[in-house]
């Protein structure tokens, strides 16, 4: 994970299949707090049952609320899995 973003320093993770409907999944951290130009590995396991079916992970910024003074967009990254 690299953020590259200076006004989020929170991220979630998600994964889905073909057609974008979500795979279930684990992962040690379901918010990863990261700033700025700061890069960190991050361990996603997906059922064996679910693993033909997963396609996609993807990452989406998370806004704090008591930071937001102006319009801010939240985004959702996305990564097809070889």
């Amino acid at each position: 994970m690299f953020n590259a973003r200076r006004d989020v320093a929170y991220f979630t993770f998600e994964v889905f299949d073909k057609d974008f409907n979500p795979v279930k999944f684990a992962t040690t951290q379901r918010l990863l707090q990261l700033d700025y130009l700061g890069r960190k590995d991050v361990d996603i396991f997906i059922r064996e049952q679910d693993r033909d079916k997963a396609v996609y992970v993807c990452s989406r910024s998370k806004i704090v609320a008591k930071d937001v003074t102006a319009t801010v967009v939240s985004s959702r990254i996305c990564s097809k899995i070889k």
